[in-house]
């Protein structure tokens, strides 16, 4: 009878591993995991992303079935060979598994799209620690001092450590999924292409994952971690404010505003998305507000708008790349207290209507990306 709890007790861990990767990561990384668990990655699937649900009930279905599966939930072995979407627990809980993300060996570059290829090692992990790189791989020993009487444990219980993957410390790991997606009329309709190459001074990770308060592990304490909730649209953390800068210029006929971007991609870049940067002047104890400008990159087909699997040119490009001038036609006084504020919603007001989600407050809702008072 013990023989056969011990043997259905060592089934159900096995099992409760297959399905729940990440969910074992927890026990050593809980803040991690917790970070994880309220990040895009956790909510990229279909089951748990409203916008990505949205296009995908009206995207054109044929015989490859859900092929998004590649970048939005690439944990799901099921539909990554069937094509056939399921709800289930992977889709859930884990669709980008810390297991996924930790086992990409490397990139394939690709013209429609990047795809990243994995070891498929379940317990050998890549991390970056630059003051590791260079080491062997690293394994859970026990070191003793002082006669044996005090013993210090290094590395992991559950898992191998490889330090040396270079596409973990320059961003390149993130390039299978946020690169390029061209649709089949080999038009891009997400437009990152993130540059990540020597003369880069950030990456995805430093702007992305910046190192935060708290261990990392629990084995042995740190002070710092990278932030694995993904700092960005869905987690505005204002750390990313210091690669945005504002040079403000005055004219006869108002002023500019030269919104500099330091990040190596153009923002706002996805379909039925827009930032805005708003402008406001304190003068005399009254408020004056101006227009806002808004950034935003529409897709079109044959002169019209277009959903992003049949567009093949642009109707409208006003992203920020390097760099964009903004002009407003208010006149800067002396004395005047100007704030300005860069910002982007999730969906434009039109685009949650075509995608039938009016009555969805996140869509919809400012997030403020930087904010910044001038004194004239």
């Amino acid at each position: 009878m013990k023989k056969l709890l011990l043997l259905l007790t060592i089934l159900t861990v096995a099992l409760f591993a297959i399905s729940n990767e990440s969910k074992i990561c927890q026990k050593c990384h809980p803040i991690i995991y917790n970070e994880y668990y309220t990040s895009s990655h956790r909510k990229a699937s279909v089951v748990n992303n409203p916008i990505h649900k949205a296009y995908w009930n009206k995207h054109p279905k044929d015989e490859k079935g859900y092929t998004c599966a590649k970048c939005h939930s690439p944990s799901d072995k099921k539909v990554m060979k069937t094509g056939i979407l399921e709800e289930n627990d992977i889709q859930k809980h884990e669709p980008i598994s810390c297991v996924f993300c930790h086992t990409i060996k490397e990139v394939d570059s690709g013209k429609m799209s990047n795809t990243n290829i994995t070891t498929g090692k379940l317990k050998e992990f890549y991390t970056a620690e630059t003051s590791k790189k260079g080491s062997k791989t690293a394994e859970f020993k026990t070191e003793s001092s002082w006669f044996g009487l005090v013993k210090t444990v290094k590395n992991s219980p559950y898992h191998k450590i490889d330090y040396n993957n270079e596409n973990y410390y320059n961003g390149n790991v993130c390039m299978g999924c946020h690169s390029h997606t061209n649709n089949e009329h080999d038009f891009d309709i997400v437009m990152l292409d993130a540059l990540i190459g020597k003369g880069d001074k950030n990456t995805c990770i430093t702007c992305h994952m910046p190192q935060v308060l708290g261990s990392k592990v629990t084995i042995n304490e740190t002070k710092t971690h990278a932030f694995h909730g993904i700092a960005g649209i869905y987690h505005m953390n204002k750390e990313m404010g210091k690669y945005i800068d504002f040079n403000v210029s005055k004219t006869d006929k108002g002023f500019t505003v030269d919104v500099i971007n330091q990040a190596n991609h153009a923002l706002f870049g996805q379909a039925l998305r827009e930032g805005k940067l708003k402008a406001s002047i304190e003068r005399e104890k009254k408020t004056i507000t101006l227009e806002p400008f808004v950034f935003t990159r529409i897709l079109a087909k044959e002169g019209k708008e277009a959903m992003p699997w049949d567009a093949t040119d642009t109707l409208k490009d006003t992203l920020i790349y390097g760099h964009k001038k903004v002009a407003f036609d208010e006149v800067l006084q002396a004395g005047d207290l100007l704030t300005l504020t860069l910002g982007v919603q999730l969906l434009t007001s039109k685009g949650a209507k075509v995608l039938g989600l009016e009555e969805n407050k996140e869509v919809s809702k400012f997030r403020i990306l930087k904010t910044e008072k001038i004194q004239f």
